[in-house]
């Protein structure tokens, strides 16, 4: 009886032992979540303290949220408005403004030269290594942080954009704006009538890169088989926006789960990149290899090492060749139609001059003639003015303490000029946000004023890091808008509103119309004049 009832007690007390241990756990782990929590709160709490008071950019003025957290940036990026939203609270708050806690956007006077001009001590910093600088994700000659590694790119991509390489580009250029003219006013081809024009000019500047760049015939401009990578640039760019501004989503492995469309839709354009580049290496080797820009990439060799290009360096270059090759120079393009086609009264002084100047369509190259049409020029730097590339900023870092234009600018700050409002300033354009490419010609009258304007608008960036394809470019925009001027009346499908507006992707990002009708000229029977 003894022995049954200390067992009987011993496993009543073991039980209740149990039961006190897993209340006691079941406490304690509640507990730590609880505190752990809390000190989450109150870390975070703090940080919000001390970004609004003791941050070394806490003096600078912007909305009370950007000034606390990186958030209200991230979700103006994600809606690619960005630019607008700088362009709204730069008129609100004046010349500098505080858009996170530690990134300052600035429009002063001299701001475009002191972060992008010759011996700025401005770099490009964590943005475009979205991470350390160390492991950069994506490195070319447009995004290398390093110099010596940006100078090593540039002097080997520079013998591809040369006087005399675009002289040899001129026929594949002159080809493919032909087809383009025809392609546009017929009316059994894509679109029907009225042609979206954003589509088209990506479809024509593309064609031109393909051949270009990787000796390859892409033929957007007859065929939609390619058409799916127009949104997978403009996917991928964005992205390049998004996890800039939240960089550590990557080294953590969040990216996928927090973006999973756009990190499948960045995986799905470098597969395609990387095609072409294996594309590209496989005709080379069979020796059936074009000479194209590319060309000089496959039989570079490092002067120290002898080594060649690795396929991954080879596939990064081919990013910003398919992108600023095509999708750049696309939106300068669409901006110029947009324009002409919202201002026809710039469009008639332009058809005037093209067609008294030229005598047929043929003529129409590149040269000094086509460089003196004075109001053509004119036309395009308005409408690289109002419609950049780049609405929005092209990001640097400050290694140390600057100063500009009497603003301090402590180190480790991002900062950047967002080209939308740059270009806007009314300072320097008069009506900011109508279309005057008289202003141009005016200025060439008045002593240092084209310099003034050319201070303010930067549409290829500015200085040692400018687009290297610039010329190329211009070449492409004033042989394409000359023709069409030469060749037709043009006309909008619906009233157009005062400005082309582009989201904010990096790039100019979802871009749609004009809708557009081209109509051969009296008299002319057929494009070739």
């Amino acid at each position: 009886m003894v022995d049954d009832w200390i067992s009987s007690t011993s496993q009543r007390a073991a039980a209740w032992y149990g039961d006190a241990s897993e209340k006691i756990n079941s406490v304690d782990t509640t507990a730590a979540y609880q505190t752990a929590i809390f000190m989450l709160c109150l870390y975070q709490v703090f940080g919000y303290i001390y970004n609004l008071y003791f941050h070394p950019c806490a003096k600078y003025p912007g909305p009370l949220l950007m000034r606390m957290s990186i958030l209200p940036n991230l979700w103006y990026a994600w809606r690619g408005t960005k630019h607008l939203k700088a362009d709204e609270l730069h008129r609100k708050y004046g010349q500098i403004v505080r858009m996170e806690p530690g990134f300052l956007s600035i429009i002063s006077p001299n701001s475009v030269q002191a972060l992008y001009g010759s011996g700025s001590q401005f770099e490009k910093g964590t943005f475009y290594a979205r991470g350390p600088k160390e492991t950069q994700v994506l490195t070319n000659v447009a995004t290398a942080i390093d110099k010596k590694v940006h100078g090593r790119k540039r002097r080997i991509m520079s013998h591809a954009f040369s006087e005399a390489a675009l002289r040899s580009y001129e026929k594949t250029e002159l080809d493919k704006i032909r087809l383009f003219c025809r392609q546009i006013s017929d009316p059994s081809t894509f679109d029907g009538p009225y042609k979206n024009m954003s589509r088209w000019s990506s479809y024509l500047t593309y064609d031109i890169m393909g051949v270009l760049t990787f000796g390859h015939e892409y033929n957007m401009l007859t065929s939609d088989e390619d058409h799916f990578i127009q949104p997978l640039i403009d996917t991928f760019q964005h992205s390049q926006v998004v996890l800039g501004i939240v960089p550590w989503v990557e080294r953590w492995g969040l990216a996928p789960l927090l973006f999973v469309n756009i990190l499948l839709a960045v995986r799905r354009f470098r597969q395609y990149v990387d095609r072409q580049v294996d594309y590209r290496i496989s005709e080379e080797k069979a020796g059936r290899g074009d000479e194209d820009i590319f060309k000089l990439l496959l039989n570079f060799k490092d002067k120290n090492t002898g080594e060649a290009m690795g396929f991954k360096e080879l596939s990064d270059e081919a990013v910003v060749l398919i992108i600023a090759a095509s999708d750049t120079t696309g939106t300068a393009l669409t901006g110029l139609f947009f324009y002409l086609a919202r201002y026809p009264e710039c469009y008639a002084k332009l058809k005037a001059e093209i067609r008294c100047t030229f005598s047929s369509v043929e003529e129409i190259v590149t040269g000094k003639k086509l460089l003196g049409c004075k109001y053509l020029r004119a036309c395009v730097e308005e409408a690289l003015r109002m419609s950049p590339g780049v609405p929005g900023f092209l990001i640097r870092e400050s290694p140390v303490d600057a100063t500009i234009d009497g603003h301090f600018v402590p180190a480790g700050t991002q900062i950047g000029v967002p080209g939308w409002t740059k270009h806007r300033d009314p300072d320097v354009f008069p009506d900011p946000r109508v279309f005057k490419p008289e202003r141009w010609l005016e200025a060439e009258s008045v002593p240092g004023q084209m310099d003034r304007l050319r201070s303010a608008s930067f549409p290829f960036s500015y200085g040692p890091r400018a687009c290297i394809g610039k010329n190329l470019a211009y070449n492409t925009i004033y042989l394409t808008i000359a023709r069409v001027a030469w060749l037709f009346e043009m006309e909008s499908r619906e009233r157009l509103p005062l400005e082309f507006h582009v989201k904010d992707h990096f790039a100019a990002g979802e871009k749609n119309g004009p809708f557009l009708k081209f109509v051969l000229r009296d008299g002319l029977k057929s494009v070739s004049g």
